[in-house]
């Protein structure tokens, strides 16, 4: 499905980022990991390579425009273009409006939002210089959609994904590249709190299970794939049907 094409993924963990990774490599695409921990770029790019597909490790902090520019100048030279961008890198700070510490609040914002618009800034460019289109594909949430106590940081921020995708596929579309969002909710290991919180039964989702990490991989591959030609500026919940059920 992916034959040849070039795919950049952010924040390249053994969660959903680094499933992603290995779902594009498993249809084909060559790709580049790209993490802010060296370590955790190249273990998921080493286990692509040790199926026999391409992979590259890119080590880059994507709040920095000099490292973002960089690493998709990386990607280009490696690999020779770049047709898809998937920005999933994030953290998720625990605290209120009352007591969030401030370092966190920025750290949250400058991660999500700022390094989704640099990833995107300098991975448009490039899809506009090669004049051949393109997908971005950016990790938002359910926490985005709603409001969330105790984790404002991370929800404001996925809230300006969702506005940031809509804003960029109006931008984008007379070049041939369409921009969606994907929302996971609950899969995988969480970012914030303990691993045991994805045990037993969901309170809340009406399918009665937890997310895998494998429900977004899929999602996204979709919403890269010519299947999803004409979808653009828009938001795929891959969440269990837990938005549908809340005013």
């Amino acid at each position: 499905m992916f034959k040849e094409k070039v795919v950049l993924v952010t924040g390249t963990g053994p969660n959903i980022g680094g499933e992603i990774a290995r779902t594009f490599a498993a249809n084909g695409a060559r790709v580049v990991c790209l993490d802010a921990r060296s370590e955790i770029a190249a273990a998921t790019a080493k286990e692509i390579s040790d199926t026999g597909a391409e992979a590259l490790a890119v080590t880059a902090d994507i709040t920095s425009s000099d490292d973002v520019e960089r690493a998709v100048q990386d990607a280009v030279s490696t690999f020779g273009g770049l047709d898809v961008l998937v920005n999933n890198a994030a953290i998720s700070p625990l605290g209120s409006l009352i007591d969030t510490k401030m370092e966190d609040w920025h750290a949250a914002l400058n991660v999500i939002l700022t390094g989704t618009f640099l990833c995107s800034r300098f991975a448009a460019k490039q899809m506009i210089a090669q004049n051949t289109g393109g997908v971005i594909i950016n990790i938002a949430s359910t926490s985005g959609h709603r409001g969330k106590s105790g984790h404002i940081a991370y929800a404001t921020a996925k809230g300006g994904v969702l506005q940031l995708t809509r804003c960029m596929a109006m931008e984008l579309a007379a070049h041939g590249i369409r921009v969606n969002s994907v929302s996971p909710n609950s899969s995988g290991t969480p970012l914030a709190g303990s691993a045991k919180s994805r045990e037993g039964k969901p309170p809340r989702a009406p399918l009665g299970r937890w997310g895998r990490t494998t429900d977004q991989a899929q999602a996204v591959v979709f919403m890269a794939s010519s299947n999803a030609d004409f979808i653009t500026g828009t938001d795929l919940a891959v969440d269990g049907g837990v938005l549908a059920g809340r005013p």
